[in-house]
């Protein structure tokens, strides 16, 4: 079981989602920061997130450009990007960059039932991780 109270960042340009994402994220226990675009996130944002949660269609920069934008800087925050409809080269791009692609409408327990699976592999991956530095170390 996780411990403590993750941080979720929404980054989404339309007030009305944002809005609706903080209050039921909220209601399920989570702190939540957000920002209306992903030129705000990157000018605004001052610390780390258990998860991202983008919208792909912003003006500006697309949620999967700042997703890729994000991995090419080394951050590997466990990333789910919503959209109303997927054009035609956004999966493949986003399974390159290790990004969950979810589809509007999307019922919250859905939502937070990906928002743990992502936390989860995330710290399994840290664990493990973790366990190999410890190993190499004491190899040494």
């Amino acid at each position: 079981m996780l411990t403590g109270k993750p941080t979720i960042t929404v980054i989404d340009d339309d007030d009305a989602v944002r809005d609706s994402m903080l209050t039921l994220l909220e209601s399920y226990g989570y702190a939540v920061k957000s920002y209306a675009s992903a030129n705000d996130f990157l000018a605004r944002s001052t610390g780390a997130a258990d998860c991202l949660l983008v919208d792909h269609h912003m003006p500006g920069m697309t949620g999967l450009n700042l997703l890729e934008h994000l991995r090419a800087k080394g951050d590997g925050t466990p990333a789910l990007m919503i959209t109303a409809r997927l054009v035609p080269d956004m999966e493949p791009r986003a399974n390159r960059i290790g990004v969950r692609i979810l589809q509007k409408p999307l019922a919250d327990e859905e939502l937070v039932r990906w928002i743990e699976d992502a936390r989860t592999k995330r710290c399994q991956a840290q664990g493990e991780s973790d366990a190999s530095a410890r190993q190499n170390t004491s190899a040494s």
